[in-house]
């Protein structure tokens, strides 16, 4: 259970909903954001069996593994929960998942993500929604989360998560292979500068989320080539971001490996410029189980 996964957890169960996860295998870390978030410890058969609705929140490249796993178990449950897909695939994987649920009569709902995970006192993400999902809908945002329901069409929500996150992260890898271009041609202190007079808006928005970028970019590798496939057949868009998928797969591996990446340095100086610098170039501080408690899985 990720960042998002458990907080989505906690804002289920602070509104009254019991939560299910099952950690074989998983991390140290994982077990304990679990327990914080307050989910119950169970195996994917008692999910299956206890469960109205089984959210898959996992990165995308275990989205057809997950799918996969839950497949038979759904299918011999009793309840048989919706499966409802929340991942960052392209909408011709998502179409791909639901195939074998559908053509067994099993529920599939499609899911997209938008925003940061959620915190006390906060709005938290939307959960766009599609296919035949509206019950689901209703009952998630009676404990807590945004849900907004796009149409009755599997793969509609997986659609404009794709759009979506193609600009966003789109535009931070852009903005980090400028920086990186222009130090290895002695232009980043310029760049910086001429950024804050000319574009302080992007200035300060790569600012804020080039640092949290680090320690993503290995699942935004897999989300890029899924956004790439959403954008087949046209030939350029689908290069583009594969090459921004190849550069989250260099900077992940940066980050990882060492501790002292010059990648990591040139780009937290672009950040986070020396005191020395400020006046002509803005600093990172200036821009700163049911029906009682209903069961959902993460």
């Amino acid at each position: 259970m990720g960042e998002m996964g458990s907080g989505i957890a906690a804002r289920l169960v602070e509104n009254g909903a019991r939560v299910l996860t099952s950690l074989a295998g998983r991390s140290a870390a994982t077990q304990s954001r679990a327990k914080s978030a307050g989910a119950e410890i169970l195996d994917d058969k008692e999910i299956s069996e206890q469960a109205e609705v089984i959210l898959s929140i996992v990165p995308p490249s275990a989205a057809a593994a997950t799918a996969q796993r839950f497949l038979p178990l759904i299918k011999n449950s009793q309840r048989k929960p919706l499966f409802l897909e929340c991942n960052a695939i392209a909408p011709q994987t998502t179409i791909a998942l639901a195939k074998p649920f559908t053509e067994q009569g099993l529920r599939f709902g499609d899911a997209g993500i938008i925003g940061l995970s959620p915190k006390p006192g906060e709005a938290g993400p939307r959960l766009y929604m599609s296919g035949d999902v509206q019950p689901e809908a209703g009952l998630l945002r009676s404990f807590g989360l945004n849900t907004r329901v796009l149409s009755d069409a599997v793969g509609d929500a997986s659609a404009l998560k794709m759009a979506y996150a193609g600009i966003n992260k789109g535009f931070q890898a852009i903005g980090a292979a400028m920086i990186l271009g222009a130090a290895r041609n002695g232009a980043a202190e310029s760049l910086l500068a001429e950024l804050k007079d000319s574009q302080p808006v992007f200035c300060n928005w790569l600012q804020k989320k080039l640092p949290a970028m680090y320690s993503k970019a290995y699942r935004w590798d897999d989300e890029m080539r899924q956004i790439a496939k959403f954008l087949e057949p046209e030939p350029g868009s689908v290069a583009m971001l594969t090459g921004a998928a190849d550069l989250y797969q260099h900077i992940a591996a940066e980050f990882e490996a060492s501790g002292d990446s010059e990648m990591i340095r040139v780009l937290e100086r672009f950040n986070r410029p020396p005191r020395s610098q400020i006046g002509s170039v803005i600093s990172s501080e200036e821009c700163g189980s049911l029906p009682d408690r209903p069961s959902t899985d993460l």
